[in-house]
C-alpha cells in the first residue's frame, strides 16, 4: 500500500514535472528567435511553458495526442519527467484531469540563451487513480504549487531543463 507521504510526492511530482495568457497553437514546441529583450524572453518563456502544460493535459486526455508533453523537456526536467512516470507505472498509478496555470512571473534572464520563470499551477482539478480505478488522491495534499522553472533556448526553440518548488507557501 502506498503510504501518504509516498503519494503526495509523486502527485507533486506529476503535477510538477509539469513542470498564462494567449498560449500558443499546442502542435509542437514554440519556436523562438533571439531575444530583443527581457520582456521577449519572458514571453517566449511563458508561452513554451503553457503550451507544456496544454501538451500535458491534452495527453492525460489521450496518449495519442501530440505533441508529447516530453518534447518541450530537457535536461534535469526530462530526467525527472520520466522517473516519474516510471515510478507511477510501477505503482499502477494514473494521473487524470487537468492541470490549470494560475499565474506566471518573470524572475531572471541570464545572457540570451536562460530564462527563470515562476509559475503557479492549479492541481485542484487532476485526481491520482491506481489501477482499480479507485480515487487514490491523497485528501491532504496541496492544490496549488509555486515553482520556479528554467528554460534554455536548444536551437531555435527553448525547452524545459529545471522545475523546482520555490516555496513552500502555496501560491
Amino acid at each position: 500500500m502506498m503510504t501518504r507521504w509516498t503519494g503526495t510526492l509523486l502527485l507533486a511530482l506529476a503535477t510538477g514535472a509539469l513542470l498564462t495568457g494567449c498560449a500558443p497553437d499546442a502542435s509542437e514546441p514554440t519556436p523562438t528567435p533571439s531575444f530583443s529583450s527581457d520582456e521577449d524572453a519572458f514571453a517566449a518563456a511563458e508561452a513554451t511553458y503553457r503550451a507544456y502544460v496544454d501538451a500535458l493535459n491534452q495527453v492525460r486526455a489521450d496518449d495519442a495526442a501530440s505533441p508529447a508533453p516530453i518534447d518541450f523537456l530537457s535536461g534535469e526536467a526530462l530526467e525527472t519527467e520520466l522517473e516519474t512516470a516510471r515510478q507511477l507505472d510501477d505503482l499502477g498509478l494514473t494521473v487524470r484531469g487537468e492541470t490549470r496555470i494560475a499565474a506566471v512571473s518573470p524572475v531572471e534572464r541570464t545572457g540570451n540563451d536562460t530564462v527563470t520563470i515562476e509559475v503557479c499551477l492549479d492541481s485542484a482539478d487532476t485526481m491520482v487513480y491506481d489501477t482499480n480505478g479507485d480515487d487514490v488522491t491523497p485528501p491532504t495534499r496541496e492544490t496549488r504549487l509555486r515553482l520556479t522553472v528554467d528554460l534554455t533556448k536548444i536551437g531555435d526553440t527553448l525547452a524545459i531543463v529545471r522545475s523546482d518548488r520555490a516555496s513552500e507557501e502555496p501560491c
